[in-house]
């Protein structure tokens, strides 16, 4: 029979070294914290870019929390979604692009531009590295989120075109990667 400090004992090893991960984490995610900080700052909806940015960041923490493939999809995920912010944020201080008497906002083209290379890009990561599920969905998140804080420049439109193309862009990759764990069970 074991003893009951035994068992607190462990229980705050435990809690300690879950705490220390997480402040890991949270410090491993902090450079991020740099290109959301410019984002928010060049952006026009400024609340909507902090809720974003700090949901990207917080989905960033909880990914390299938790370790394994979710922890590798971090960096290519955030950098992936850097495409699309940039893009977005371009096309927010562009304006829009006019032929004739009619005119068109340059940001839903670039949201879905910037999410097709987004999708491709975390498609190709994903395949190359044999990743499994975790990797595909933090990576997703952390990408989308980040982009989201520019696609945001016009509405909801933005932020649909960017799904779009970031689930156009990786389509066929996960297809590929879809067959190639079919083909092993």
């Amino acid at each position: 029979m074991e003893s009951i400090d035994a068992g607190r004992i462990r229980l705050r090893i435990r809690l300690k070294y879950e705490w220390r991960r997480a402040w890991q984490s949270v410090v491993g995610f902090t450079p991020a914290l740099v290109v959301i900080g410019v984002a928010v700052a060049l952006h026009r909806y400024r609340p909507l870019a902090v809720a974003l940015g700090g949901a990207a960041f917080v989905s960033g923490v909880v990914a390299l929390w938790y370790g394994q493939d979710a922890r590798r999809a971090v960096i290519p995920g955030f950098v992936a979604g850097c495409v699309p912010l940039a893009l977005a944020l371009v096309a927010s201080r562009t304006g829009h692009a006019c032929v004739g008497d009619r005119c068109v906002s340059l940001c839903v083209p670039a949201c879905t531009v910037g999410g097709l290379v987004a999708g491709f890009v975390v498609a190709h990561v994903g395949l190359r590295g044999e990743r499994r599920l975790p990797f595909w969905v933090a990576a997703s998140g952390v990408g989308l989120l980040t982009g989201a804080m520019g696609c945001a420049c016009v509405g909801f439109s933005g932020i649909a075109g960017l799904g779009a193309g970031y689930f156009a862009g990786a389509l066929p990759e996960a297809l590929r990667w879809s067959l190639r764990m079919r083909t092993r069970a």
